[in-house]
């Protein structure tokens, strides 16, 4: 497949896949078997130019007789010219009057024909929104989970053995309708519909409890502990959020004994609450397991806990987000896992798409998905956006999208870098939202200048951080900093005043405000062990769990004593 891989895609390609067909492109991708998909997507992504210009023109097709497309002129649209000069770029509450028509099952709205589902938001940047979803939305959605399924066995080929399973972690695909029928799910509980079949064959949960509505979180996670530990052969995890997994893995050893009991016994404790039909179609996946029981009990009483290593000693895998703020998590989970173990990016993407595929082991970065979305790309403070071929390595821009299932110019309102840019195509990695900077009088920093500063920070004292929030007091006008550290034994104000100088040196604007004592000096708060993990669950909102809770890195209240470890505060002579 070589050869095939770094061939160009050419207009007279498209001609000859699109030109004479009446189908949409989702809908002629989605009938290509496994190796000629793969082939497409490496062509494709080989020549941005030609491949966005023709996906752009799919779009504007298959909403040219919707209402928006109507008012737009979708159909006298012959060049991404003429596109950016008629359609402005939008957010979300230019959508909410449309939106609202199509819940109550009003068709030909935002695009072609009925909506499949909505898609709701996790609402990491205020109240969660509902994204429309199409038929062709829905098929791109799809096809992007199972190229990225397939890469991942093709990175990781050992899950495939017969003997092998797959702990999926997700979120139900459906768990509401509105007042016009229209289902509303999640965007995970989506991908794990999407994943190939030979992957849904290896799961290890049962569908009845990944299509569960009504369950507390902690039956949720209790469930799927019980069902995980049960089967010794485990040998790859995905969850987005890879948080979710670390925190079952502490609830596993707070329910030992009782977990061993159930497998021992093949039953569900009567201590988790549950609907009674639900409980007996759970219980008719478990068989009664003495053997295995009798192992985890002596796992249990050597190694004073339930050991990964142990437990599940094929486990090789581990596919998460690894960009952002999850990379902290990653690196945390990493040190109770062997190894040995891959870590491979499962995507960047959100309620209202996906849009990157990774292709390398332990790297965040991806290939866009550019047979899907329309993508322009915004350099920060400037006013005209990029496309996908006009991007350069090592830049920032916030991400602008069109896609099949509504969305128009749609600010994404997420910061982007691009790693690299590999035979035509960039390699982006999601870094934060672009709501989230840091504003005190005349400073502002996004997230990507302040990691950088703490990264270089935690390089100088040689330290480990598990978590950080940065909080802006405008009233004392000092920037304090929420860490969770590691090591029991840091420095605390050494940490301080590497902080600062680092600060300092990185900020022109921070250090002339500082010596001129415009600014007190900065705070670090240091907090208990556990601290970040108590805050996934406490901010977890009504119908979610934690695999879709995001934690602000900017924040603007002071976290509660009793979780207060060491406050470290600075002097203003220094």
């Amino acid at each position: 497949m070589g050869s095939e891989m770094e061939r160009i895609f050419t207009q007279s390609d498209f001609d000859t896949l699109y030109g004479e067909n009446e189908k949409s492109i989702p809908k002629i991708l989605k009938e290509m078997p496994n190796d000629q998909l793969i082939k497409f997507f490496y062509s494709m992504k080989n020549s941005p130019e030609v491949t966005q210009k023709v996906v752009l023109q799919d779009i504007l097709k298959c909403a040219e007789k919707s209402q928006y497309g109507l008012k737009m002129g979708f159909s006298e649209i012959k060049s991404i010219e003429d596109f950016k000069k008629k359609v402005p770029i939008s957010h979300y509450k230019d959508y909410e009057p449309y939106i609202e028509k199509i819940k109550v099952g009003e068709s030909n709205v935002l695009f072609n024909g009925k909506p499949t589902r909505f898609i709701a938001t996790s609402g990491s940047s205020g109240v969660p929104k509902l994204i429309p979803e199409s038929d062709n939305g829905e098929c791109i959605k799809a096809i992007i989970s199972q190229i990225r399924a397939i890469l991942l066995l093709m990175l990781a080929p050992e899950v495939m053995a017969p003997d092998k399973k797959i702990l999926a972690i997700t979120n139900p695909s459906e768990y509401d309708k509105t007042d016009g029928d229209i289902p509303i799910g999640s965007a995970s509980g989506q991908a794990a519909k999407d994943m190939p079949k030979e992957m849904q064959q290896k799961m290890i949960l049962p569908l009845e409890l990944m299509a569960a509505k009504n369950l507390s979180n902690e039956a949720t996670d209790y469930l799927t502990i019980l069902f995980a530990l049960k089967e010794k052969n485990l040998a790859g995890v995905i969850c987005s959020n890879i948080a979710h997994f670390n925190i079952l893995l502490n609830k596993m050893n707070n329910y030992a004994q009782l977990l061993i009991d159930d497998i021992k016994n093949g039953v569900i404790s009567s201590r988790i609450e549950m609907d009674e039909g639900l409980r007996k179609r759970l219980i008719s996946r478990l068989q009664p397991n003495p053997i295995r029981a009798e192992e985890l009990r002596e796992i249990y009483d050597d190694q004073k806990e339930l050991d990964v290593a142990f437990i599940w000693p094929m486990l090789s895998v581990v596919s998460c987000w690894m960009s952002a703020s999850a990379q902290r998590i990653v690196a945390d989970i990493k040190k109770r896992l062997p190894k040995e173990i891959k870590f491979l990016e499962w995507g960047y993407g959100a309620s209202e798409g996906k849009f990157n595929i990774p292709t390398k082991p332990n790297d965040p970065a991806g290939f866009l998905g550019l047979f899907g979305y329309f993508f322009e790309f915004l350099p920060l403070g400037a006013e005209n956006t990029l496309e996908a071929h006009e991007l350069k390595p090592g830049e920032y821009y916030e991400l602008i999208i069109t896609s099949y299932s509504g969305l128009y110019r749609y600010n994404m309102k997420d910061i982007v870098c691009v790693k690299e840019i590999e035979n035509q195509s960039p390699r982006i990695v999601f870094i934060s939202k672009s709501s989230e900077s840091l504003k005190l009088e005349n400073l502002e920093l996004m997230i990507h200048e302040m990691d950088e500063i703490i990264k270089k920070t935690v390089d100088e004292e040689n330290e480990e951080i598990r978590f950080v929030q940065i909080l802006t007091d405008q009233k004392e006008k000092k920037l304090v900093f929420i860490i969770e550290s590691i090591s029991s034994e840091i420095s605390g104000e050494s940490f301080r005043t590497s902080l600062e100088n680092t600060l300092m040196k990185e900020n022109s604007i921070y250090e002339d405000n500082r010596r001129l004592k415009q600014f007190s000096p900065l705070e670090i708060i240091f907090m208990k062990q556990g601290y970040r993990d108590s805050l996934f669950t406490r901010s977890i909102m009504t119908g979610k769990n934690v695999n879709q809770t995001k934690l602000k890195t900017m924040i603007d209240a002071y976290p509660e004593n009793s979780s207060i470890l060491n406050w470290v505060k600075g002097d203003d002579n220094d």
